[in-house]
């Protein structure tokens, strides 16, 4: 068995990358698993950030781990985010451990959740014709998820809408964990989500 330590921004972060591995195990093809407290919730890119040295130290010394980020508005591609971290040049390579793995959502993790479209279309109510064919090229997936959801005027899921000090409303991760735990899968998403597809194949290499 593989064993990883895994580092997330949030909660949803955190339920997908659980079920990318469960999705794994179930095939049967390749046993993987996190070590004990992992994957953990560092709440936001900074402490994962800083973290990233000891990961790849620790790839460099055979201990598996997966670093799962948002590449967010800020950043062209996740290489140039990647290279920015690490203070690599525009066009060197970037050389990382075999075990040490950085993977990015782009643009943000409900990029993922909603490319199984027809799934996340039913939980939420909402017309599959709605829900963007590449999610990944959303600028903001949030943003357009909650107007989606402010369109609809659900009341089961009102409290998924921020306030006005709030990014998220009160029930966002519990909802949206509900979702990925019980009816997203990883293998129906990757066909509309180039940066999941990617992560799906870095795993499968691991093979």
């Amino acid at each position: 068995m593989i064993q990883f330590y895994a580092y997330v921004e949030d909660a949803p972060s955190q339920a997908v990358l659980q079920k990318i591995i469960d999705s794994f195990n179930n095939q049967g093809t390749i046993i993987f698993g996190f070590r004990e407290g992992f994957p953990k919730i560092m709440n936001g890119f900074s402490k994962i950030k800083e973290r990233l040295p000891v990961c790849i130290d620790m790839g460099k010394n055979g201990l598996y781990s997966i670093s799962l980020i948002d590449l967010d508005k800020e950043h062209c591609c996740p290489p140039s985010l990647i290279r920015n971290w690490l203070n690599i040049d525009n066009g060197k390579p970037i050389e990382l451990p075999e075990k040490t793995l950085i993977r990015v959502a782009v643009r943000e993790i409900e990029s993922w959740i909603m490319a199984d479209r027809k799934k996340f279309a039913k939980y939420f109510d909402l017309t599959e014709s709605l829900i963007p064919p590449i999610p990944d090229k959303i600028r903001d997936p949030k943003k357009e998820f909650f107007s989606l959801l402010r369109k609809k005027e659900r009341q089961k899921f009102r409290r998924m809408l921020p306030g006005k000090n709030s990014s998220i409303g009160s029930d966002y991760n519990d909802i949206m964990c509900d979702f990925i735990e019980r009816h997203w899968l990883p293998t129906r998403a990757e066909n509309n989500s180039p940066s999941l597809r990617r992560m799906l194949n870095r795993l499968r290499a691991l093979n």
